[in-house]
């Protein structure tokens, strides 16, 4: 979704088992399942489900796809460590960018709540997300602030529906793409994850990673 109006498109695979574990105590296939409430009116959802017993197919990769492979993986493989002061200024960068006119108390503070974190500690959020979810969720707010602001503050439609922790909810939709794309395979076994590839194969430079 862009600030001139565009929609989210999301690609739902309902996942036999998740290799690194679940994140915000659900499995992949429930997060997808609320990411209607999550982004709202303008979702278009395209679900592709798998099932037990259907062949797997395996595409071979040119060098430049397994370079991009290989460095996306070793992205994904970064945890977020709140001891690593690079991590800490990434986080602290989110909170201005999130709420500019209000001063952080500290990196541990009940402030994170209200951006949708689940307690006063945001690194007990990230589990399978890694630090990349939060590159994400800083590329998301840098390059599109409105509508980063739009979801962050629920400014539209029903709050009801609209009540979601926004943060763990960023950190969901990264682990999701991981999981869906299966880029911790050693290589694509899906068309999606193939056609992903080679986008990223000649994109590598402009694109932000998922």
């Amino acid at each position: 979704m862009d600030d001139r109006g565009g929609s989210f498109v999301a690609v739902r695979r309902i996942s036999q088992g998740l290799e690194r574990g679940s994140v915000y105590h659900s499995s992949s296939a429930e997060v997808v399942a609320g990411s209607a409430a999550w982004l709202g009116r303008g979702l278009s959802c395209v679900c592709v489900q798998g099932r037990d017993g259907d062949p797997r197919p395996s595409f071979d990769l040119t060098p430049a796809q397994e370079e991009c492979l290989q460095r996306l993986q070793s992205r994904i493989d970064v945890a977020y460590d709140s001891s690593i002061p690079q991590h800490q200024e990434a986080l602290k960068d989110l909170w201005k960018l999130a709420f500019p006119e209000e001063e952080l108390h500290g990196i541990v503070s009940d402030q994170w709540k209200e951006m949708g974190w689940q307690g006063k500690d945001p690194s007990t959020d990230f589990r399978g997300g890694g630090f990349i979810s939060l590159e994400n969720l800083l590329y998301f707010a840098r390059k599109f602030p409105k509508s980063f602001h739009g979801l962050l503050r629920k400014q539209v439609g029903d709050r009801s529906v609209w009540e979601y922790p926004f943060a763990v909810a960023g950190i969901n939709i990264t682990f999701m793409l991981i999981q869906m794309l299966d880029l911790e395979a050693v290589k694509p076994r899906s068309i999606v994850g193939e056609t992903f590839l080679r986008f990223l194969s000649g994109n590598f430079q402009t694109i932000l990673i998922l």
